[in-house]
């Protein structure tokens, strides 16, 4: 049982792997600064929920099970928020209107 449990933390810690690069490409990849914000946040968490699951399944004991769980639900309120700050912050910031107003001129296709 312990080696299924070992196998698919491994597998967990490596689909996190995956994303967090994914995500970093992304954020060298895109231009706007929405976009890079979008691939930042949503790998981000991606990766680290899938980094938290793994080491759920690793967890020795019901104590620190209960705490990794009370983490990961923390983890999944605060991310999106944070993430939303700085959006907001992007877009009431002073040179938004310049960045909105190149992106309607560019390009479209990444």
């Amino acid at each position: 049982m312990m080696i299924i449990r070992e196998i698919l933390a491994l597998l967990a810690f490596l689909i996190g792997t995956g994303f967090g690069l994914v995500g970093m490409v992304g954020l060298f990849r895109f231009k706007d600064p929405y976009s890079r914000l979008h691939a930042g946040s949503l790998c981000g968490t991606t990766a680290v929920f899938s980094y938290l699951i793994a080491l759920l399944l690793l967890s020795p004991s019901v104590a620190s099970t209960l705490r990794m769980i009370i983490l990961i639900v923390f983890f999944l309120i605060s991310a999106p928020t944070g993430s939303s700050i700085v959006a907001r912050f992007i877009w009431e910031s002073e040179d938004a209107e310049r960045q909105r107003s190149s992106m309607n001129r560019e390009d479209k296709s990444l």
